[in-house]
């Protein structure tokens, strides 16, 4: 079975998604939200110089732009304009051109990323993925989605696992699977590492040596003429 995972920002897309989504959110749902901005800044720079996680940075942001409580009416028509924006115009060339090879050779194509599952699988969707692996958030009782993060976000060695627990799920055999994946960041050594064929995503010059050393492949998915027919 061959096997394309993807991760989504920065591999896919042209920039983050998740900031990029708070404030779309905030524009076409509640624009007074937008107040709180220079409080994401400044708890963006904390989380840089290390105050705390991503788990909590996260949270926090959806509290700040959405709320502890995000109504299913009001998500559902703002994720469906926002995916369409990111399909239409966040894309980078070179990540239609490799999903179009994938999709081409028969691969079954999925989305691995640490972006929040309510609009990451509409992304997906909208693009083609047969599967979507992101950070769940936990419902209430009534069934509304709130900014709190079920486990562990979906990053590092967490994707990794939760790759791993999908394999296992879909009754997929590892050693029966040709795996390529495709990730514009170091924190997805892991599932670099894992996958039978890996490739650095625009690298900077610490994770082009860092693929150098680990025999990853490079591709510059900035333009459409690299793609590695695997």
């Amino acid at each position: 079975m061959n096997i394309a995972i993807y991760d989504l920002d920065k591999t896919i897309t042209s920039r983050p998604t998740f900031t990029h989504f708070l404030i779309f959110y905030a524009q076409h749902a509640s624009p007074i939200r937008l107040v709180g901005l220079p409080l994401w800044i400044l708890a963006l720079i904390g989380y840089r110089i290390g105050l705390y996680g991503r788990k909590p940075l996260k949270q926090f942001g959806i509290q700040l732009f959405i709320g502890r409580k995000i109504a299913s009416d009001t998500l559902t028509r703002v994720v469906g304009k926002f995916a369409d924006n990111v399909a239409s115009r966040g894309l980078q060339p070179g990540a239609v051109a490799q999903l179009r090879v994938d999709r081409d050779r028969g691969a079954f194509l999925v989305l691995a990323t640490a972006a929040p599952e309510f609009y990451a699988q509409t992304i997906g969707d909208l693009l083609g993925f047969q599967a979507v692996i992101a950070t769940h958030h936990i419902m209430t009782a009534h069934g509304h989605l709130t900014n709190r993060i079920l486990g562990d976000n979906c990053y590092a060695d967490e994707k990794l696992r939760r790759i791993e627990g999908w394999l296992a799920q879909n009754s997929i055999d590892r050693k029966a699977a040709n795996i390529v994946f495709y990730s514009d960041d170091i924190s997805d050594s892991p599932t670099l590492n894992f996958a039978d064929q890996a490739y650095a995503v625009n690298p900077s010059k610490n994770f082009a040596a860092a693929a150098a050393k680990a025999n990853w492949g490079v591709m510059d998915f900035r333009s459409a003429g690299d793609v590695a027919q695997v």
